[in-house]
């Protein structure tokens, strides 16, 4: 799925695991890697450990530093399948 984000803003995250019978899995951690171009053209990735309340793992990424286009939205934690999602950062004026 893609997400519409205006550049600039903040992206916050946030996943909840369940195994393969729909119960509640809580692993001992969950990264976000985010993946964009940055506004000087190169190719940029930031790595944020998530914050765990009960089951629930949350980021936050700024989007200020990423070009307009496509992100990539990776969030692993041991044990569970890796989930991922893509931004598309909008120009903050249209």
């Amino acid at each position: 799925m893609v997400f519409n984000v205006t550049q600039g803003s903040t992206v916050q995250v946030i996943v909840e695991y369940r195994d393969a019978s729909g119960n509640l899995v809580v692993p001992s951690s969950a990264t976000l890697v985010m993946t964009y171009t940055a506004i000087s053209g190169t190719s940029a990735s930031s790595t944020i450990a998530m914050s765990q309340s009960n089951s629930v793992f949350t980021a936050n990424w700024e989007s200020a530093q990423a070009a307009l286009g496509h992100a990539a939205i990776l969030v692993t934690a041991p044990g569970q399948p890796s989930k991922s999602d893509l931004l598309r950062l909008l120009n903050p004026s249209t």
